[in-house]
């Protein structure tokens, strides 16, 4: 059984306002700006409407846009509009952060939100200062290292060349001109060079694969050449690993996508397995855990990754007790930071 409901109804609107209002405030929406609230027919009605209130409780002029969920998005007029915008915020079925209209908002200086954890990980996920200091400090070492390894006790040892990639920073607030960020998001990631990320993955026990809401139960290895997951092996986990791979329906869907580490110590490592309302949290609680270190397998064509590899799959695999360096520097050593500007502070 179940141990809570999904929020669906729009009246809880009334009880979210707070809760957007912070987020946007941590946006920094000033009184004046223009605050989009975009949303689909399929989506929660919630969202939109606290998004509208606490706009307008903080002075902001604002409006929402509703898409029809099974019509492709109009092709007139969203670049126009979204350009206009000072801050998007979309909590849509539609991954927007794949369309070029939103890449000429963010060239623009728009700002972007994108909202799509359920209500109980965006309450504990807010955007909060700490997981923003942290964040920014692992993306600027990120952003100036070439080649990042991967290593762990289980036998994992991976190599990627990120070299002219940006190193990004997602702390839940869309904050900057041109920055676009995703509420629960407490993660430093970058795409590395399509093609050079080679070496072993080893999924050990108690490791996620968060997309199919599992917990791995026995090591599971996959071998990269050249880019691409050539092998899997491990029983049921690897199985599952490569049948979703294979369900993107072409070779890119193997090739390695990009790297991340979680930067927020509020997140929940079993989230993704909890009976909770929305079982499995939509993956922030395990791309944020403090100290796990993702390798993703699919697309990296996103507006903010910036790469060339184009897929239907995504798959996150996340890791705990895991290692990684910067051009030989460690970062992190089993599961916990070696630098202390990484670090939560304590005290």
């Amino acid at each position: 059984m179940a141990y809570g409901r999904s929020f669906t109804s729009h009246s809880f609107a009334v009880e979210l306002v707070d809760l957007f209002r912070h987020q946007l405030a941590m946006c920094r929406l000033a009184p004046g700006e223009l605050c989009l609230c975009i949303t689909d027919t399929a989506w929660n009605p919630a969202y939109a409407a606290a998004c509208m209130g606490a706009a307008h409780a903080l002075g902001a002029e604002a409006y929402e846009i509703v898409f029809p969920v099974n019509r492709p998005l109009p092709s007139r007029t969203l670049a126009d509009t979204w350009r206009e915008a000072d801050l998007i915020v979309y909590m849509t079925t539609f991954k927007l952060h794949y369309r070029p209209e939103i890449r000429a908002a963010l060239d623009a200086g728009t700002r972007v939100l994108c909202v799509m954890q359920p209500i109980h990980v965006m309450e504990r996920l807010k955007a909060d200062p700490e997981v923003r200091r942290r964040t920014r400090a692992g993306a600027a070492l990120l952003d100036a290292a070439r080649i990042i390894r991967i290593t762990s006790p289980a036998g994992t040892d991976l190599v990627m060349d990120k070299t002219g990639r940006a190193g990004l920073a997602h702390y839940g607030a869309a904050d900057e001109p041109g920055h676009l960020d995703f509420w629960g998001g407490g993660m430093v990631q970058a795409a590395q060079l399509e093609g050079t990320t080679k070496g072993r993955l080893v999924l050990d026990v108690g490791d996620c694969c968060f997309h199919l809401g599992r917990m791995v139960e026995r090591p599971t290895v996959i071998t990269f050449r050249e880019g691409r997951a050539v092998s899997f092996e491990g029983g049921l986990d690897a199985q599952l690993i490569k049948a979703e791979i294979e369900a993107g329906g072409s070779d890119s869907a193997f090739m390695a996508g990009h790297m991340a580490w979680g930067t927020d110590h509020r997140a929940r490592w079993l989230q993704a397995i909890h009976q909770t309302p929305d079982a499995g949290g939509g993956g922030a609680d395990n791309e944020g855990f403090l100290g796990s270190i993702q390798v993703e397998i699919g697309s990296n064509d996103d507006v903010v990754f910036g790469g060339r590899n184009s897929a239907a799959t995504h798959l996150g695999l996340c890791l705990r007790n895991a290692s990684l360096s910067l051009d030989g520097r460690p970062i992190i050593e089993n599961g916990s930071f070696a630098i202390d500007e990484l670090k939560p502070v304590t005290g």
